[in-house]
């Protein structure tokens, strides 16, 4: 009998390692889990660019020494991954004990995957450092064994040593390739000198091998590993060779692969590039669960002190591009506005909460697995309990009930978190969530019915956390491509796909009940959201252009005027050339005539914008009546002039204006057409657009009913609905864009009318709040004037009450003078009270003036201001309240009082008079700014700088207009009696001279 065995060729590693592992990304991960079982509490990858860009992963973990590198990392398949050993306390680093994450102890081998050359260092704490240098490619001869490949390995007190030594090291590893023959002693063997011819004739043939035509040859290899440009700068990133750890690993790469290399690259980038980098990032970013309950108990440290990151070093300058604390977090996607948040225990039910649109449903949610979901109970194949969290948005922001910054702010983040992952004892477990993996089938439910099977990766964010202990029936594959198909992992997915569908169907797809009832109000909210953003945006544009115009006007108009003010000295006219002349130059003048005001002008604006726009106005008024004088002036010098030729003259007028006419028409046709003519392509590729968005999804739902998945009751339902969910939508975009056209079509002016609609709702709303303060300050006034008819009575009646010796005392007469005073002042509130009597009497010229001069006699005299009234006013009467008329001259006279008072003017009068029958008010002071008359009657407006609360005008002409008569601010200077503030009141009944 003869005793038979496996050989193992060196090739046998290669496929263990480079061509296991599914892709790069991959190879990090079970790489950081190594040093995660190391009890590393910082792993890190760092990519350096250069002529030959290379890559470092490192970590902090207990690293290993001569004899633990040579029989566990060199030994395939350690027993310590197999065996439930545990890692002894010392090696702990004082943190809590941690589940293996390696089964099979080939994860070492992912290093194949990053690139061909690696340089391993690794450092137990107060043991030296052991370094070796290993190239991959040696284990590609398909005629070498595994035994004939050796590495370098040397011990070394410090890194500088390490790299010191690195020559002789290269130059040992080449011997792989080309053993020297001189090396061998006398007393070698016949066995040992035909072992090195063999594996020199093994390399001739690698070389001849067909794949290897055109590829790498063993001198290619030579030559590379003879090139290595391994540095200590290299190992800025690992924490101890920066002396902040006395333990660890360092695994240094040359030649590293694509994948890596795409990470350095800056600049646009070509689709396959971005595609790389995007699966690079999204498979790292979250290799430690990040939807873990931070406020749960019993968590494990490693959740706290275990960090993960890759940086990319650009001219010996990192950037950070994957870090835990640059990624996602529970704490953040807790915020969206759908989530489901729960357990799934042994039988499969999932039993949590629900949030749907922004609000927790009040009870607790149970889903059973479906009928025909068989959940294994066998202790082999069983599958155990499992946590499940997912968040989600509507990725249609118009179904969306966040703001629209923060529905931008979680779809950029779903660009690189999105997906729903499996994670084993906090790690993630690929590759599930990446978008290429569809473990729980979500595209191809959706592909039937992407509304009602609502869950997609683009828009979740979640995961299904589980422990080995748990389920110790859900095992890795070899190439860590997921869980081995067994029927653990069956379950797992039947149950996934339940759940998803489940809570689709009742909770968060298009069938469910509760989105149909509050999806309308929520895009009803949503399309007066966007109403008001239009608003806005159009308030936007307007102000810029006022501030635009603003600007040009006060550049240009003092320029206006100071041409007209030239103009205006040269208006005579002595030849026929001169009369096309003067006429050339008044219609230049007409065409940059501006208008009195800007159109648009914001109701608020700065002081400094304030003033501007009060100097633009001035120079605009200044400006036309220049323009009215020299116009003017020309006409009568025309008419006064004979020309000798009068038909040429008027032929040349004629052409002249049919030029400018035609150039400023010509200038705006355009504009018209270039603005056609974009927006024409726009509506065109809308179109497009949107006639195959509905060919697209209907061709799909035939699709499915020719391969009899659809039954035809059901392929007819979903195009019905297709049909008026897309036509809703073709109208909502197409139908305001067709009005907007046909009001174009009518002359009409779209902004303007919005513009004016907007200011005038602004108006309304400034009104409203006016009133509701004018309310608050009536009840005020009610309840305090109430309050002081009672104490002055109780005032009254005690000074009556006193003895006639204390009544004739100075001090109670004083007393006496004041309560008298203060009387005579709170009688004025009267007008404001809504309750008590109203009475209605003829109330003469001669009544009003007398009571303004008793009520106003000590402040006219300390502001030398004399107070007139004319024959003709105190001759008038009117038939109406005191109560509601004397407050009103009041109001106006003690405004005049104030502006009176701050003019530098020497004669200081108020005056009453009447013009057409209308009572006129008019004082001497500085007047009222033209920007100020629109103002001048609203709740609070004030110019005055102490002691203005913005009432009294505004209360007047309230008071004015309950009784059918009306006030208004004269701003005509030929029609104004003095120089400052004119007020005209028409007294509704009024009778003058007493007729």
């Amino acid at each position: 009998m003869r005793r038979s065995g496996f050989k193992t060729r060196a090739r046998t590693v290669d496929h263990l390692g480079r061509e296991q592992v599914a892709d790069c990304p991959t190879a990090i991960s079970e790489l950081w889990k190594n040093a995660f079982d190391a009890y590393a509490t910082d792993v890190a990858l760092d990519i350096f660019d250069g002529k030959s860009p290379v890559a470092v992963v490192s970590d902090n973990g207990h690293g290993m020494n001569l004899e633990e590198f040579q029989d566990r990392w060199l030994v395939i398949g350690t027993e310590s991954k197999a065996t439930s050993d545990r890692v002894p306390i010392r090696d702990r680093k004082g943190l809590q004990e941690r589940v293996k994450q390696g089964q099979k102890g080939i994860g070492r081998l992912s290093c194949a995957n990053l690139g061909p050359t690696l340089l391993l260092i690794s450092k137990r704490s107060n043991e030296e450092f052991v370094t070796s240098l290993i190239d991959w490619r040696l284990f590609e001869n398909p005629y070498l064994n595994l035994a004939d490949i050796f590495f370098p390995t040397v011990e070394v007190s410090d890194l500088c040593q390490a790299f010191e030594r690195l020559p002789s090291m290269i130059e040992e590893l080449v011997q792989n390739i080309e053993p020297l023959k001189s090396s061998l002693t006398d007393e070698a063997s016949a066995e040992q000198r035909a072992n090195a011819d063999r594996i020199a004739r093994a390399w001739v043939d690698f070389d001849n091998l067909p794949e290897r035509v055109g590829g790498v040859t063993s001198k290619a290899i030579i030559h590379s590993i003879r090139e290595l440009n391994f540095s200590l700068d290299h190992l800025s990133g690992w924490t101890v060779a920066q002396e902040d750890s006395d333990s660890g690993t360092a695994l240094i790469v040359s030649g590293i692969n694509y994948d890596l290399r795409a990470q350095l690259l800056d600049g646009k980038l070509k689709p396959t590039e971005e595609r790389t980098r995007k699966n690079f990032r999204e498979t790292l970013a979250s290799f430690v669960d990040p939807y873990i309950d931070a406020n749960a108990e019993n968590i494990p440290d490693f959740f706290e002190n275990f960090g993960y990151h890759v940086r990319v070093w650009n001219d010996d300058k990192s950037r950070k591009i994957i870090g835990r604390d640059i990624g996602i977090s529970r704490h953040q996607v807790s915020k969206m506005e759908h989530c489901i948040d729960g357990e799934v225990d042994e039988e499969g039910v999932f039993r949590g909460r629900v949030k749907v649109f922004g609000s927790w449903l009040p009870d607790e949610v149970k889903i059973l697995p479906a009928s025909n979901i068989e959940v294994p109970t066998r202790s082999d194949t069983r599958l155990g309990p499992f946590e499940i969290y997912i968040s989600a948005i509507e990725f249609d922001y118009m179904n969306s009930t966040h703001e629209k910054a923060e529905h931008d702010r979680f779809k950029e983040m779903a660009g690189i978190y999105s997906g729903f992952m499996v994670f084993r004892d906090g790690l993630r477990v690929l590759p599930y969530g990446r978008s290429d993996n569809d473990f729980f089938e979500m595209d191809e439910r959706r592909s039937r019915n992407a509304g009602r099977e609502f869950w997609n990766h683009r828009q979740m964010f979640g995961r299904i956390a589980t422990t080995r202990e748990g389920n110790p029936n859900l095992k890795d594959k070899a190439g860590r491509e997921g869980f081995i198909d067994n029927r653990s992992a069956k379950a797992l997915r039947d149950i996934g796909v339940n759940l998803l569908m489940q809570s689709a169907r009742k909770y968060f797809g298009t069938d469910a009940p509760v989105r149909k009832e509050v999806l309308p109000e929520v895009k009803e909210t949503k399309k007066q959201e966007r109403d008001a953003q239009n608003q806005e945006k159009l308030r936007a544009k307007n102000k810029r252009t006022f501030a635009r115009n603003l600007k040009e006007g006060l550049t240009n108009l003092p320029i206006l005027v100071e041409q007209l003010e030239g103009a205006a000295q040269n208006l005579s006219i002595t030849s026929d050339a001169e009369i096309a002349e003067k006429q050339e130059l008044i219609s230049s003048f007409r065409d940059h005539l501006p208008s009195a005001t800007i159109p648009g002008a914001p109701r608020s604006m700065s002081p400094r914008q304030r003033k501007n726009y009060a100097t633009y106005r001035s120079q605009a008024a200044r400006a036309r009546q220049l323009y009215t004088t020299v116009s003017k002036a020309v006409d009568e010098a025309v008419e006064k002039f004979r020309p000798s030729d009068p038909l040429s003259v008027l032929e040349s007028q004629l052409e002249k204006s049919r030029n400018r006419i035609s150039a400023r028409v010509n200038h705006w046709q355009k504009l018209v057409r270039s603005l056609q003519t974009d927006e024409f392509k726009r509506i065109s590729e809308l179109s497009d657009q949107r006639k195959a968005l509905f060919k697209d999804e209907a061709e799909a739902v035939l699709q499915l009913f020719k391969a009899e998945r659809e039954t035809f009751q059901s392929a007819s339902t979903k195009l019905t609905t297709l049909d008026r969910n897309i036509s809703e939508e073709n109208e909502d975009i197409f139908e305001p864009y067709v009005r907007a056209l046909e009001g174009l079509k009518e002359s009409i002016d779209l902004e303007h009318l919005a513009t004016r609609g907007m200011e005038e709702l602004a108006e309304a709303r400034a009104e409203l709040d006016r009133l509701n303060s004018l309310a608050q300050l009536g009840i005020a006034v009610e309840i305090t004037g109430h309050d002081l008819q009672d104490f002055d009575d109780i005032i009254a009646a005690g000074l009556r009450a006193l003895p006639d010796e204390l009544s004739e005392t100075k001090a109670v007469r004083d007393i006496t003078l004041g309560y008298e005073g203060l009387t005579d002042q709170l009688r004025f509130l009267s007008p404001l009270r809504l309750s008590g009597l109203k009475v209605e009497k003829w109330i003469t010229g001669v009544e009003i003036r007398d009571y303004i001069q008793d009520f106003f006699g000590p402040s006219l005299t300390k502001n030398r201001i004399e107070l007139k009234s004319t024959e003709a006013f105190r001759n008038f009467r009117v038939f109406d309240q005191p109560s509601r008329l004397l407050p009103v001259f009041i109001n106006l006279v003690n405004n005049s009082i104030y502006w009176v008072g701050t003019s530098n003017n020497e004669h200081r009068e108020i005056l009453f008079d009447v013009a057409s029958e209308k009572v006129v008010v008019a004082d001497s002071g500085p007047g009222v700014a033209p920007e100020d008359v629109d103002n001048l009657f609203k709740l609070f407006f004030t110019r005055k700088i102490q002691g203005g609360r913005g009432v009294g005008l505004y209360l007047a002409k309230a008071n004015l207009i309950s009784g059918g008569h009306s006030i208004s601010y004269s701003g005509d200077a030929a029609s104004q009696l003095l120089s400052g503030a004119n007020f005209l009141i028409v007294l509704n009944g009024a009778e003058f001279e007493n007729g």
